[in-house]
């Protein structure tokens, strides 16, 4: 099983192509299902609750999973650990230094949200179909959270 801190992943940069950048939770979790990871259970968690103009997302055993309302995805991982009776054959991928402890503790595999992402690069790479689709996608306009997050990196004040 597969457990991804997915916002901690999507806010990584400079490691995915260019056509391959700017993803969402449910273009990770496509990226995802058509990777070597595809074939494992995969959960994609986010912090919170699904935004109304996030798609559902659930690809084959890939599915992206939203914390609650007011719970972190780090709190969701760390609970989903303790609640396995099969920890040691999870890999969670986060950079979340005590996400990763809780990981280790219960015996778990960590995988850092970079390598992570080149694993997925190079899947893509190797994957002609999966890349073309997922670079047509018509992204349409950004969300309010999107720009907000490009004015918070390019430190532009609202």
């Amino acid at each position: 099983m597969l457990l991804v801190d997915a916002y901690n992943v999507l806010h990584v940069t400079g490691v995915l192509p260019p056509e391959l950048s700017g993803l969402e939770a449910p273009d990770l979790a496509d990226l995802v299902a058509a990777s070597r990871w595809g074939r494992h259970q995969a959960v994609l968690v986010c912090d919170g609750t699904r935004p109304k103009d996030v798609r559902a997302a659930e690809r084959g055993h890939v599915r992206v999973s939203y914390a609650g309302g007011g719970v972190s995805a780090d709190a969701a991982i760390e609970r989903m650990l303790a609640e396995s009776s099969h920890p040691r054959r999870i890999t969670v991928v986060t950079n979340d230094r005590a996400v990763q402890r809780a990981a280790r503790r219960r015996g778990a595999h960590v995988l850092g949200a970079e390598a992570f992402l080149r694993q997925l690069a190079l899947d893509a790479a190797g994957a002609p179909r999966t890349r073309r689709a997922v670079a047509r996608r018509d992204p349409g306009p950004l969300t309010d959270r999107q720009v907000d997050a490009w004015l918070r990196y390019f430190g532009i004040e609202p």
